[in-house]
């Protein structure tokens, strides 16, 4: 309840135009501090300012750290489905709590801090980056639309990005990560709607207007291996329901250091004092600067963490 309350006073609009005033002038002091890219980060800003998307694979990123990642993520994603038995998606909260503190949670979380990571983030948020920490994600193939697999937008932030990795091969029957394409449907200005309606197949065609078609969507096929960029803030997106083998993914998730939304955020499975813990131990500012992000948030740091 105080986050709700929060959240609506926050997009009254004479609020929401001062709020957003700010973060434009945030912005443009930044601009000036923004880090160097190298070709390929570059390459990664200018396709998610184009069309918020962008898929590559974990051997061209060619990042440290990447096989105990994998090793990491499978590991996990094994425990998790076969605990699995109903219909959900399984995350990494429906496994023992014990895990957070073992090596391969360590794994997971630190690739999520690798430099060049964070440099696109802050190439494409215009703004220091905040590292949200790690999901490994288990879908069975039960076709169903439920959760993360329904039509959604995320609510941390006015633009975040989350890093999909792909455990398992995912052609388009085993549940692909799907957005909508910006030219088809980005919503109202981005300084006005703040609405975040949880929608069916059916329910995102009524709210356009018309079918959806191929043509309409992104959808993010490919091997184990493959690696996708893309805001969830800006597109609706979604999972799609698997059909034929389950999907087995790992999601790390960034946005702003000042989040518009931040009660919304800390989804990470571990606590504040654990995730201080982290900090304390890595080595370069920029990496606990990201894992510390809650530092900068003024008076809202009183506002609690919501539960969805």
């Amino acid at each position: 309840m105080p986050a709700l309350a929060v959240f609506h006073s926050l997009n009254l609009r004479p609020i929401e135009s001062r709020l957003y005033s700010s973060h434009l002038r945030s912005k443009e002091h930044h601009t000036a501090r923004l880090p160097v890219l190298s070709n390929f980060e570059a390459e990664v800003v200018l396709e998610l300012e184009q069309h918020g998307v962008f898929a590559t694979s974990l051997a061209a990123l060619g990042l440290p750290g990447t096989s105990e990642m994998v090793e990491a993520g499978t590991e996990i994603s094994a425990a998790l489905a076969s605990g699995s038995h109903g219909a959900r998606s399984r995350s990494w909260k429906s496994s023992s709590a014990e895990i957070t503190g073992s090596e391969a949670y360590r794994a997971l979380f630190q690739w999520g801090l690798n430099l060049s990571l964070l440099r696109i983030v802050e190439g494409y948020l215009g703004l220091p980056p905040a590292y949200d920490g790690p999901k490994v994600a288990f879908t069975p193939a039960d076709g169903r639309q439920a959760g993360t697999r329904l039509w959604h937008r995320d609510r941390e932030d006015r633009r975040m990005m989350k890093i999909a990795i792909y455990l398992t091969n995912v052609p388009d029957s085993s549940g692909p990560l799907q957005c909508l394409k910006r030219e088809v449907y980005e919503g109202p200005p981005i300084n006005h709607d703040f609405s975040y309606p949880v929608l069916t197949h059916a329910q995102l065609e009524r709210k356009l207007g018309r079918p959806i078609t191929c043509d309409d969507i992104t959808s993010c096929v490919g091997p184990a291996g493959t690696v996708v960029f893309m805001d969830t803030a800006r597109l609706y997106h979604r999972g799609k329901p698997a059909l034929t083998t389950d999907r087995r993914a790992i999601f790390h998730s960034y946005f702003s250091r000042t989040p518009r939304h931040p009660f919304f955020c800390e989804r990470s499975d571990l606590s504040r004092a654990e995730l201080e813990n982290f900090a304390r131990e890595l080595s370069l500012a920029p990496q606990r600067d990201a894992v510390g992000w809650r530092d900068t948030l003024g008076w809202m740091r009183l506002v609690p963490r919501s539960p969805v």
